[in-house]
């Protein structure tokens, strides 16, 4: 099949014009989105990246980016209040809940039960699947989760600004689209985050490595000043979710990080962090 990098592009735009009726408008649309999703297989494995990542003349870019438009799909049925699991896993991908732990790494926290004789973060009730593409995070699954509130503070970790997100209201989001025009914007890539036998991968495009301490700035990147805890934070959970909400929370890059972890808990254990070497 051809690549047509902007099927997906059509389809949420097509999907904006039946507001009120996703089910009926996606259930023909299932076999060509099938179709479409399978020609991005080369994205379902971590690669090594090339050095410099990549051009505009690399097809990889180019599946990175059509994947971006599938994921706004997501966060209008997520939004719209919709059932998006049938849609989802009949065109190729693989709904999952992992309900029997708190993971920031599989989990995006939509409600929280503020508990204070809680001693740990619990997962009280998963709200929406989240969804594989092979061993690549397509999205999360949203919870509902039971905390102290020095773990998880309810106001912050549901009303601060949602990284790596479009669309998700009535919470602020912000993604490397916004702010650019009707046909820049579908310029955007896909943030890969990937599972596999070498641990959990964050951001996996990202050119600082924030597990190093501290991180190795390429010389083409500004300084980034802010505490790398709070980086971590908000790398981690896509959002900050207890930190006291710095004045710049809403205009922070995380963009370029990534983090590489045995396992995704929290509070982050500095045990866990993987060092995954990248092309210079």
């Amino acid at each position: 099949m051809d690549l047509d990098w902007a099927y997906f592009r059509r389809l949420y735009e097509d999907l904006l014009d039946h507001d009120g009726e996703p089910h009926r408008f996606l259930a023909g649309r299932r076999r060509a989105a099938a179709a479409h999703l399978a020609a991005l297989a080369p994205l379902r494995k971590r690669e090594r990246i090339p050095p410099g990542g990549y051009t505009g003349d690399d097809e990889q870019l180019w599946r990175i980016m059509k994947l971006y438009a599938l994921s706004r799909v997501g966060d209008y049925l997520i939004e719209a209040g919709a059932t998006r699991t049938r849609f989802f896993t009949e065109i190729g991908l693989t709904p999952f809940e992992h309900a029997e732990a708190f993971s920031p790494f599989h989990h995006e926290i939509s409600a929280v039960v503020q508990d204070p004789d809680a001693t740990h973060v619990t997962v009280e009730e998963v709200l929406w699947p989240g969804f594989w593409f092979g061993d690549l995070l397509f999205s999360r699954a949203g919870v509902r989760v039971r905390a102290p509130r020095h773990l998880i503070d309810a106001a912050v970790a549901t009303t601060s600004t949602l990284y790596f997100a479009f669309r998700r209201d009535p919470r602020p989001t912000d993604d490397l689209s916004h702010g650019w025009g009707s046909n820049s914007q579908w310029r955007t890539s896909f943030h890969r985050f990937y599972a596999d036998g070498d641990g959990l991968h964050l951001n996996w495009d990202g050119v600082i490595d924030i597990g190093e301490d501290p991180p190795h700035r390429p010389a083409n990147r500004p300084a980034e000043e802010a505490p790398l805890d709070e980086r971590r934070e908000l790398l981690l959970h896509r959002c900050f979710v207890r930190t006291a909400l710095p004045r710049d929370e809403h205009d922070r890059f995380p963009y370029d990080d990534r983090l590489s972890l045995t396992t995704a808990e929290w509070p982050m254990n500095p045990d866990a962090i993987v060092r995954m070497p990248r092309p210079a």
